[in-house]
């Protein structure tokens, strides 16, 4: 088992703005890929909820209208 912390307050907002800009240019690059790990219909949201909660899910759980 291991534990790890980062604060953002330890990276200098100069470096956090050159971070965030190269990470937002590789996603248009089409180069970082979302983890999705189900499609839910809207109304599906209580679930949607219910499994984060529980820890069922790994990614991300998109709702569509």
């Amino acid at each position: 088992m291991s534990f790890a912390t980062f604060s953002a307050a330890t990276v200098s907002p100069a470096d956090r703005g050159a971070v965030r800009g190269e990470q937002f240019a590789a996603a248009g690059r089409g180069e970082i890929e979302t983890v999705v790990h189900e499609w839910l219909p809207l109304d599906g949201a209580v679930l949607a909820h219910q499994k984060m909660d529980a820890g069922e899910v790994f990614g991300r759980i998109v709702l569509a209208p």
